[in-house]
């Protein structure tokens, strides 16, 4: 019998839970708070719908650390691949929305394809600014590799895996433009174009869809792993050519309520608790069970609302056990605290009014 080659076969690394617990691990840096955090995003919409104007106010706010609606950012350098405009179109789109333009956005109407070497031109000109934090690609089509014998869930699967390894290693935001089908459906995450080898490999993903074509009204549906499902209603003003703030949608509104309803409920019956976030959050899914939240997430909410949790005699502390941090809460005993948390009008009857202060979604 001839000798076969045995194929050696390099052990799993591994690690346990507590060492994995007892690690320095940093949190999500985000470019724009709460919105677009470092790691590989997508914004879709469908054609003409405004994304370009968007993703080119966005690369403009953060060259110079402004806020982008509600939301702080981390001012850094960007640059905005526009693969689809001229040298013209481009000058002509930042006359509307910046006076004397930054220093801090660089942009480039031409770039090789992820299978013929954009990953390294972009690694170049990160090298070469190291301050840079946000690289914009318009459009994800434009920079596809070559497709020929290849199925669409295998070349997206790849494709969205190489940018965001290149994201992650260098702590960076990539944020892909992309367009969605014109099949309408109810989940506006389902109509992003292609396989879910796209959908499933960003961290944050955004879709920006009008009600009808000729509105300048829109809705921004953001989701992700770091964070908060919400939907920002928004307004395009045809003469700055910006997409203003309106208000937050009910989704946003409804899960930070179901939380602080479901943390109520929790301590009506417990009175204390005292865990980790990712414990607490299994708790609070007793309780209630369409809860979809990240730990992250849910340890923001609860931060912002600590207002929100004072006002219904529940306090609130931290501390650090076995290398975990851990969260306190407990329930005054004495307080006399109305469950219904929704705004109530006194009648005749000399029912109390109780107006809580505004809950806040993160």
């Amino acid at each position: 019998m001839e000798n076969q080659e045995i194929k050696k076969v390099s052990p799993l690394n591994v690690i346990d839970g507590r060492s994995l617990l007892s690690l320095e691990c940093e949190p999500p840096v985000f470019v724009v708070e709460r919105l677009l955090p470092t790691g590989l995003s997508v914004l879709a919409g469908s054609p003409k719908v405004g994304k370009s104007w968007l993703s080119l106010w966005l690369c403009e706010k953060i060259s110079h650390g402004e806020k982008v609606w509600e939301f702080e950012t981390l001012r850094s350098k960007t640059l905005y691949l526009a693969l689809e405009d001229t040298v013209d179109r481009l000058h002509f789109r930042l006359s509307h929305i910046a006076e004397n333009g930054s220093s801090e956005i660089y942009f480039t109407t031409e770039a090789d394809s992820i299978s013929s070497g954009l990953l390294e031109q972009l690694e170049i000109f990160v090298d070469d600014n190291p301050d840079t934090r946000l690289i914009v690609i318009d459009t994800l089509q434009k920079v596809r590799s070559d497709g020929k014998n290849r199925c669409g869930y295998s070349l997206d699967y790849e494709d969205m895996n190489k940018i965001k390894a290149f994201a992650d290693r260098l702590k960076i935001a990539v944020l892909l433009i992309h367009h969605t089908r014109k099949t309408p459906d109810s989940d506006p995450f389902n109509t992003i174009s292609g396989s879910t080898g796209l959908t499933g490999s960003a961290d944050t993903m955004l879709i920006l869809r009008k009600t009808s074509r000729t509105e300048n009204t829109a809705a921004l549906y953001v989701t992700g792993r770091d964070v908060e499902d919400m939907q920002i209603n928004l307004e395009f003003d045809k003469e700055k050519k910006i997409w203003q703030f309106v208000s937050f949608g009910k989704e946003c509104d409804n899960t930070a309520n179901k939380i602080i309803s479901a943390l109520y409920s929790m301590l009506v019956q417990r009175k204390t608790f005292e865990g980790t976030m990712t414990e607490l959050l299994k708790t609070l899914r007793e309780y209630s069970d369409d809860i979809t939240v990240t730990p992250n997430v849910l340890s923001r909410i609860l931060n912002k609302n600590e207002n929100v949790l004072t006002e219904r005699h529940i306090t609130m502390t931290f501390a650090r056990s076995n290398h975990a941090r851990k969260v306190i809460l407990t329930l005054d005993d004495n307080s006399v605290i109305k469950a219904d948390f929704t705004v109530r009008d006194g009648g005749s009857d000399g029912d109390d009014c109780f107006y809580p202060p505004a809950i806040v979604c993160v």
